[in-house]
């Protein structure tokens, strides 16, 4: 198979009873964009059978590709994707919430506006609580990065290959998006931003918890120190 244009890697953990029809329901989206792609999928430390049902998939369809990630953690799944992808221009989402139609519709926002980082952008959150946290999160970001986004882990994103392999991305845990966001951010690089009014899980429950958010929290301190380093250029977003 000849390099894809676009790769959408999808990380995925103890999703047994749903992942098979998440996967089979990217290819008429994508197949209507006329354009060649791949599916990078990581199991995630799955503890179920995912990893044997994605295997079966990519072994019948050789637009599906297998990467598996046994340690575990978000930032290390979708950077394992990302190492394994082919494509010139890139995709990560969260293959548990993301509604394949979205990243289409994305990526025709992507291709009007290229080069930038596209994302998604959710309006509104399953309970108070994760919308509360979130915010706060997104409000951190600001201060400490000046970040001018309001959804900073929102997916789908989407950005050039070249553009990844300049940014040297390291966060194994729940700081990538945001180490993505900010470097970007620095590189002067437009940020695109798709409106969604949010997400349902297709099956699963949810890993984030207080912990979790604390780790965020605090996380996004140590985060600061890691980057500073990295190049200020300016930013703006797109709407």
């Amino acid at each position: 198979m000849r390099e894809p244009f676009l790769t959408v890697v999808l990380p995925c953990r103890d999703q047994e009873d749903h992942i098979g029809a998440v996967l089979r329901g990217y290819a008429g989206p994508l197949e209507a964009t006329g354009l060649s792609f791949e599916l990078v999928v990581v199991p995630n430390a799955c503890r179920d059978r995912t990893a044997d049902i994605v295997k079966a998939l990519a072994a019948s369809d050789a637009r599906i590709r297998v990467a598996e990630n046994p340690a575990g953690g978000w930032g290390l799944s979708v950077l394992t994707g990302l190492a394994a992808s082919r494509g010139s221009v890139l995709c990560y989402a969260n293959s548990a919430r993301t509604e394949p139609p979205q990243v289409s519709e994305l990526l025709a926002r992507y291709l009007e506006n290229a080069p930038c980082l596209a994302k998604v952008r959710r309006e509104h959150r399953s309970a108070p609580l994760r919308e509360l946290g979130s915010w706060l999160f997104n409000m951190e970001g600001r201060l400490l990065f000046g970040t001018a986004v309001a959804d900073v882990n929102g997916t789908p994103k989407i950005f050039p290959r070249l553009t990844y392999e300049r940014l040297g991305l390291f966060s194994a845990g729940d700081l990538l998006d945001l180490e993505l966001v900010v470097k970007v951010r620095r590189l002067g690089m437009p940020i695109v931003e798709l409106p969604v009014r949010g997400f349902s899980r297709h099956g699963g429950r949810s890993s984030t918890n207080l912990r979790s958010a604390w780790r965020m929290y605090t996380g996004a301190l140590r985060l600061k120190k890691g980057l500073s380093g990295f190049p200020e250029h300016g930013m703006r977003v797109i709407a």
